[in-house]
């Protein structure tokens, strides 16, 4: 009894959580695109499913910008729907943490959307990759045009509520285990017409930069965790941790949390909870647990590759970097030879030429492990709503005045932080244009306005820009004397 008097005196005055700013956090979840309820288009014949059907089918959303899906529909439909996120488990609608919650509500009545993130299954194309490092580009290229790699994969699940509207529900869920729990969070915290959401072993929300998972579930300028966040999620919602662990702070009276330990899954345990969640808060029809669910192959079968990449996408935004170079970063530089002092910036080996006439200092970002280049700090800089490039910038800045160098030697988009050293440097196999980034690329090239004039300003400053490695070293040479 004396603990239970307790628990509920901290419950009574526990400080209130700090306010969040909703309206900068929806705009980068946002991001510009659709909501409205696209053209569905469906795939092959439906496969059999209990007391069900399952189709796999394609929509738009954003506009140009295939999602894929697959669609179960009850054998007796009822007024409910559900959308099934799904995490980062290497597969999206077709693996297991999908499909089998999805089958399982199907079996009730429920309308269910179990919904890709780009980059995944038929969608695992470079050009639509936002997942861990593969996707580092393309997350770029979303978080410096206002928008996040979360905004995308959410307009996914938005387009999907819309088309569940379109059957005829009434009372709309969404659920997902991982990073599938966090898209359902943040779809509950952002759309109206969500009723309930179920979280299946979900990580700490907003997702920490510096900690594990995707850096695709993160906010710019919002780091977590965030209890002011959790705070704003009124409507009902089931969370189901998945390892031992204090209530989340912040989460409010319409949150129940429960502890089911085991696997980082969306285990057996956890389906069944959700199931009778659903019941009481969106009127799911009691019924028969069922045992056994198929695994079925839900890909569309077709070849994404006419449809827009993620770079292709329309951002609206007019921001422009203007470099404010910072000191948090000390870059290792290793020299070699004699002379005056060259900086080579993205580059390990430079021409004969220009090591015969130059002390050469290569220089480089911290790099974590095997990674070229400092991934993780970006991926916090991100996070913490600041441009690395103006931290790679200071350190750049501050390794040329420590080895007192005459110049740069700037490979590819290195040409961004050359130019506002104050330096004389060269291009060497300039990149203009997005379409021309490689993997090797550093991904905090993309700051904001960069394919939209940063690139060429900085390029028009260059004393040469050019692969002819000949024309560069003899522009090298007139600036400093060589």
């Amino acid at each position: 009894m004396t603990l239970l008097f307790l628990i509920a005196c901290r419950a009574l005055f526990a400080p209130e959580p700090p306010s969040v700013d909703r309206s900068d956090a929806a705009a980068h979840l946002t991001g510009n695109f659709r909501t409205d309820a696209p053209d569905i288009v469906r795939f092959g014949g439906p496969h059999g499913a209990p007391a069900s059907s399952v189709q796999a089918v394609r929509f738009d959303a954003p506009d140009g910008f295939s999602i894929n899906a697959a669609l179960w529909t009850p054998d007796a439909p009822t007024g409910v729907g559900v959308v099934v996120a799904h995490g980062h488990y290497g597969q999206g609608k077709s693996s297991p943490e999908a499909q089998e919650i999805a089958h399982r509500l199907a079996a009730r009545g429920v309308w269910v959307i179990a919904v890709d993130s780009p980059g995944v299954e038929e969608g695992d194309r470079p050009e639509r990759q936002i997942h861990f490092a593969d996707g580092a580009h393309n997350r770029g290229f979303l978080v410096s045009g206002g928008s996040s790699a979360l905004a995308l994969q959410l307009s996914g699940i938005q387009a999907a509520v819309s088309l569940l509207e379109e059957q005829g529900v009434e009372s709309i869920g969404v659920t997902g285990a991982s990073g599938g729990a966090v898209a359902s969070f943040y779809i509950g915290w952002l759309d109206a017409r969500v009723d309930a959401v179920v979280l299946a072993a979900p990580p700490p929300i907003p997702r920490e930069a510096a900690a594990s998972g995707c850096p695709c579930d993160h906010i710019p300028g919002h780091p977590g965790p965030d209890p002011g966040m959790l705070a704003q999620l009124t409507i009902p919602s089931l969370w189901m941790a998945d390892v031992k662990g204090p209530r989340p702070d912040g989460l409010s009276g319409a949150a129940d949390f429960r502890i089911f330990e085991g696997p980082h899954s969306y285990t057996e345990s956890m389906q069944r909870a959700a199931l009778e969640f659903f019941e009481v808060h969106l009127g799911v029809p009691g019924g028969p647990w069922v045992k056994s669910v198929p695994l079925l192959n839900l890909s569309t079968g077709t070849d994404p590759g006419t449809t827009r990449s993620v770079m292709g996408l329309p951002l609206q935004t007019d921001a422009q970097w203007t470099p404010a170079p910072t000191q948090e970063t000390v870059a290792q530089v290793s020299c070699e030879g004699e002379g005056k002092v060259v900086l080579a910036l993205g580059h390990s080996s430079l021409p004969t030429a220009v090591r015969d006439a130059y002390r050469v200092c290569s220089v480089s970002m911290p790099a974590p492990g095997a990674a070229t280049w400092d991934e993780s700090a970006w991926v916090e800089s991100i996070g913490r709503g600041s441009v690395r490039a103006d931290a790679v910038l200071g350190a750049v800045m501050a390794a040329a005045k420590r080895h007192d160098a005459v110049a740069i030697w700037a490979h590819r988009v290195w040409a961004l932080v050359a130019g506002p050293s104050g330096l004389p440097f060269v291009v060497h196999d300039p990149v203009r244009d997005s379409s021309r980034l490689q993997p090797s690329d550093p991904a905090w090239v993309h700051v904001p306005g960069a394919w939209t004039g940063v690139i060429d300003r900085e390029l028009n400053q260059a004393l040469a820009v050019s692969d002819d490695v000949d024309l560069l070293v003899a522009a090298l040479n007139n600036a400093s004397g060589g």
